[in-house]
């Protein structure tokens, strides 16, 4: 038994092969695709990631750096305080030895008004 090769039985075996071969190349479009998104996506995360880690690192630090700046505007308050009590005990030491002029006295007022006052009693 002997079979013919006709030309459309070729024209039908290479449309079905060229199908085929279609087929296969829009399969492979759309696994590419789907690869490009899904790694595009990882690196839209790891972004993200970074992002926030490198956030929190920030607030930590600005953080850190808040409290040391408390700290010191604590020291400096205190060291003011001290100050204005010393310098009023000078002008009080000077008035009641007589040596203080109205003057001292009303800068001693003064000072003491304002003690009174920052102090809120």
């Amino acid at each position: 038994m002997q079979t013919e090769i006709t030309i459309q039985a070729l024209i039908q075996c290479g449309a079905i092969i060229m199908g085929a071969w279609g087929f296969y190349k829009i399969i492979m479009e759309i696994v590419k695709n789907i690869t490009e998104r899904h790694d595009r996506e990882q690196a839209w995360d790891k972004a993200v990631k970074d992002i926030s880690q490198e956030r929190s690192r920030l607030t930590e630090e600005f953080s850190a750096r808040l409290d040391e700046q408390d700290a010191r505007i604590q020291q400096l308050y205190s060291m003011m305080c001290m100050f204005m009590r010393s310098q009023n005990a000078i002008l009080e030491a000077l008035i009641e030895q007589g040596i203080g002029n109205g003057e001292i006295k009303a800068m001693h007022k003064e000072l003491n008004s304002y003690i009174v006052n920052q102090l809120g009693t």
